[in-house]
């Protein structure tokens, strides 16, 4: 074998290959320096060696497999393989012979790694997302991946060959070479250009191109699509302009509760610079509450159950000041956790609005409560205290009072008040006039007055009350009108206070509830005597109108006198009363209700002095009435001061009872009223005196006029009953002498026994008139058949008047009020309307109505009329004369007796001609 391979061994020395050489049994037999070198053996240690036994690790290979296919094939193999006891790759070319096998073979590993790694550069070009680019010096591309390709929107083949300025304007153009130019002298590596790429499509997108050289002069160029990035920068730059000049305080911490970051505002807000906060634990500017709170919120957001967190709390500033705010928070993703930002705002401003509102609110409350104590309480005193409590309570100041102007309007009494010192309300007094003092200052005033530091006040000075009681501050204001004060209102409070128009305005309102509380009370005490006064007029009245119809009725001045007293005692407008009379020098009682023996143990004399004479003493002397409107403050009363007391009254009254015949004493009243006896009570008790006085003078008038009334009454009987004696006689001799008398005297004889029939009539109806006009009895009125008496009575006129037309229309079934004289009514209209009428033949018309409450008898004549001037006096009592007995007597006899029927009579004009005239009856 080596004579064989000698011939050549300069040969295989010389080429580059690694070269060994087998015989058919596969042992070495030659192996050139490189093939040595290559395989890390030397040749004389393993020519005569099978190549599997010096190689193991190629057995089962590609290697063994190759080699063998060669020699069984007799034709030549190629084939690159890695072999791993080596760790290289080799090239191999093997030629097969009858003799054996010749192996050439390359260390490949570099090239086979080289590309690899080109391979792997490859894949990830096509796999990277950013565009990649190759152009040569001609500015063509030579090289564009797919993604470049799908950011232009050109297809691949499109692109390669192609100027850049498809893609790119020819500033970017003139900009990269400018670059280019740079990184081949070598001045910088890398290089970025931004700029606008056009797209197949005619859009634009922002990209941003990072470019270097390759070996050959070539660029390349790494392309990103930056125009959502470039938004985002955008944004983030706004986001952080806004951060920063928003006026909330902005912060984010980690997932540890460490600021990452805080605005401006946030930083002012705590009183840290920004380094002292980033980084440092939240709860350096909040307690540990807030921080697990607001943990807990932002769970809640990231699970949903709430669309963002908001807590108040106070931030502890650097200063040590808290402050209180309001966060509202959101969790957001961390590289290494969960963080929370939010959005922090002060609410200082906010929290005093709202203690301001609920200030408001409560002041309201308590004006509304005590507008509503105003109405439900009778006792100013109570009002006044429960506005002083309230006031101070509300305001939560050390004092307030009410100051109350006296008469004179020249002192302020502390009437009620909160705070003060024991002994100081009720009895303590400021000048209403002293213009150096507060309360008088504000009386002057239109406005209530404000005073936030008394010690520095310049418009009055401080007055003890205020000084005493180290008051520094306070707001005092009128209460009531200004030009008519009442008082007072003032609270006051010994630290120095800003007090708001709000507080200024509650005081005032209290004030004002005050006010028309004390003015409801002034008008329901007005009121109140007013009633009083009326009830008394009302007393006076009704005592009037009652004894009017019971004095009259009595037959003795005792009597009159007792019934007066009595009915004075059961008045509610007074206590008691008594009547007295002069009995010789002394004022006796001889009636009195009420009191018993009021004057038993007093003498009221009448010739004492001047001085010591009390009200009713002169009022008999002078005739006039005499009061006392307040027995506790008139002087002249002294002397009767405590029977007053005893008696419990405060006013009294003596009323002279005088008319034109005579003097009759004195009246005397007594009220548990203060000033009880106005003008008008005593006009009313001056009447009543008059009228006491006019009953007790008509006592014997009255006696002697009803023996004058028996009198006439009996000859009234006597006259009747002789005069209807009389004319019964003449009628019966008339009658004897019917049918004796020749034809020439019968009409004469006739007329005589109709006369005498119309007087007897006459005399009868003279007696029920009396009835009627005359009598004090009771009249009896029942039910009557207005249709009967109606019929009856037309059917007489008649046959009294057969000249006369009497029509009659349909009669309603009624009954009417009335008695028997309702015929005579009936027959003295119907003899009037014929009897006027100088128609030989009149005509008169009768028509009935009815409704539920009266019946209307209406009769018309078609007579000359009666002018309009007399329709008012024909029924006056001398409208008639008694000349005619059948025309009765007249139109006021029917007046007077539909009168007594509580019903009417009225005349009208007929038409076209004559009279018309209605009477109205009640139905029964």
């Amino acid at each position: 074998m080596a004579n064989v391979y000698e011939p050549g061994e300069e040969v295989f020395e010389r080429i580059d290959d690694a070269f060994f050489a087998l015989d058919e049994e596969g042992r070495f037999t030659y192996l050139n320096d490189r093939a040595e070198e290559v395989l890390d053996v030397h040749g004389e240690n393993v020519v005569g060696d099978n190549v599997w036994e010096v190689f193991p690790g190629a057995v089962d290979t590609t290697f063994q497999r190759e080699y063998e296919r060669a020699m069984e094939t007799q034709e030549s193999v190629s084939f690159e393989e890695y072999y791993d006891p080596l760790g290289k790759w080799f090239s191999v070319t093997a030629y097969p012979s009858e003799t054996g096998l010749s192996v050439y073979f390359r260390d490949v590993t570099e090239r086979r790694e080289r590309e690899r790694e080109l391979e792997r550069y490859e894949t990830i070009v096509e796999t990277v997302q950013d565009g990649i680019y190759v152009v040569n010096g001609e500015e063509e591309f030579t090289m564009v991946n797919d993604a470049y390709a799908e950011l232009t929107g050109y297809d691949r083949d499109e692109l390669l060959g192609s100027h850049v300025s498809r893609v790119v304007d020819d500033a970017t153009v003139q900009e990269a070479d400018t670059l280019e130019a740079e990184l081949a002298a070598g001045t910088r590596s890398t290089a970025t250009v931004t700029a606008a790429l056009e797209r197949a499509d005619g859009t634009t997108i922002e990209a941003e191109a990072t470019v270097s050289l390759l070996p050959d002069g070539d660029r390349v160029g790494v392309v990103r699509d930056v125009t959502e990035q470039r938004a985002r920068k955008r944004k983030l730059e706004l986001f952080e302009r806004l951060t920063e000049t928003i006026e909330d305080g902005i912060y984010a911490v980690d997932d540890d509760a460490a600021f990452v970051v805080v605005n401006g505002a946030f930083c002012e807000m705590t009183g840290y610079d920004r380094d002292e906060l980033l980084g440092r634990h939240a709860t350096t500017v909040k307690e540990e509450w807030v921080s697990e709170r607001a943990e807990r919120l932002a769970r809640e957001v990231r699970a949903g159950d709430r669309e963002e967190g908001v807590i108040e709390f106070e931030v502890q500033t650097k200063g040590g000041e808290r402050l209180p705010v309001e966060s509202r928070l959101m969790p957001f993703t961390l590289d290494d956790g969960i963080g929370r930002c939010g959005v922090v705002r002060d609410i200082s401003e906010r929290r005093a609005r709202e203690e301001e509102l609920k200030d408001r609110i409560r002041q309201q409350e308590v004006v509304t409560e005590l507008g509503k104590h105003a109405l439900e309480t009778q006792d100013t005193d109570t009002l006044m205290a429960e506005a002083a409590r309230l006031v101070s309570a509300t305001l939560d100041t050390d004092y307030c009072k009410v100051l109350d102007l006296d008469v004179e309007a020249e002192d302020l009494h502390l009437r009620q008040g909160v705070g003060w010192d024991e002994g100081v309300v009720g009895e303590a007094t400021v000048s209403a006039v002293d213009r150096n003092s507060q309360a008088a200052h504000t009386l002057d005033a239109t406005h209530p007055i404000v005073v936030e530091n008394l010690d520095a006040e310049t418009r009055f000075d401080g007055p003890d009350l205020l000084t005493d009681h180290d008051v520094k501050s306070g707001i005092s204001t009128i209460i009531g009108p200004t030009d008519e004060p009442w008082g007072i209102l003032g609270t006051h409070d010994t630290d120095r206070r800003d007090f708001s128009e709000h507080d200024v305005t509650f005081v005032k309102s209290v004030a004002n509830i005050v006010a028309a509380g004390i003015g409801r009370h002034r008008s329901e005490e007005e009121l109140r005597r007013q009633h009083e006064r009326l009830s008394a007029l009302n007393d006076i009245n009704s005592l009037v109108h009652g004894l009017s119809e019971s004095m009259f009725g009595l037959s003795t001045q005792a009597d009159i006198k007792h019934l007066i007293c009595d009915r004075l005692a059961d008045a509610d407008s007074y206590a008691f009363a008594w009547l007295g009379t002069r009995d010789g020098d002394e004022i006796v009682a001889d009636a009195e209700a009420g009191v018993e023996g009021y004057l038993d143990d007093l003498t009221l004399a009448v010739d004492d002095e001047t001085d010591e004479r009390g009200p009713t003493v002169r009022a008999h002397l002078t005739g006039e009435i005499q009061v006392v409107q307040d027995v506790a403050d008139d002087p002249r009363y002294e002397p009767w001061r405590d029977r007053a007391h005893e008696y419990g009254y405060r006013a009294s009254a003596s009323v002279p009872l005088a008319d034109g015949s005579g003097f009759y004493g004195t009246l005397n009243l007594y009220s548990d009223r203060v000033d009880a006896f106005d003008d008008e009570e005593r006009d009313a008790l001056r009447r009543l005196g008059s009228i006491v006085a006019y009953a007790l003078s008509s006592v014997e008038r009255d006696r002697q006029l009803q023996r004058e009334r028996n009198r006439l009454e009996f000859m009234n009987r006597l006259l009747r009953h002789n005069l209807l004696n009389s004319l019964n006689v003449v009628d019966a001799r008339l009658e004897m002498l019917d049918g004796r008398v020749d034809y020439e005297v019968h009409d004469h004889l006739q007329t005589a026994i109709d006369r005498t029939k119309e007087m007897s009539e006459f005399v009868e109806m003279v007696r029920e008139v009396t009835k009627v006009i005359g009598s004090s009895d009771e009249q009896e009125l029942a039910p009557v058949d207005i249709e009967d008496v109606v019929t009856t009575r037309i059917e007489r006129t008649r046959d009294s008047y057969p000249g006369a037309e009497i029509q009659l229309d349909s009669i309603p079934g009624a009954d009417v009020v009335a008695d028997d004289l309702l015929g005579q009514v009936l027959d003295n209209v119907l003899a009037n309307a014929v009897q006027h009428n100088p128609d030989p033949s009149p005509t008169v018309w009768v028509d009935v109505t009815a409704d539920d409450d009266e019946v209307v008898v209406t009769v018309a004549d078609d007579g000359p009329g009666i002018p309009d001037g007399e329709k008012a006096d024909i029924f006056r009592r001398n409208a008639k004369t008694f000349d005619d007995p059948s025309a009765g007597f007249g139109l006021y006899l029917v007046k007077e007796i539909l009168d007594s029927y509580d019903g009417r009579i009225t005349v009208e004009d007929n038409v076209p001609a004559g009279s018309r005239f209605r009477l109205v009856f009640q139905r029964a």
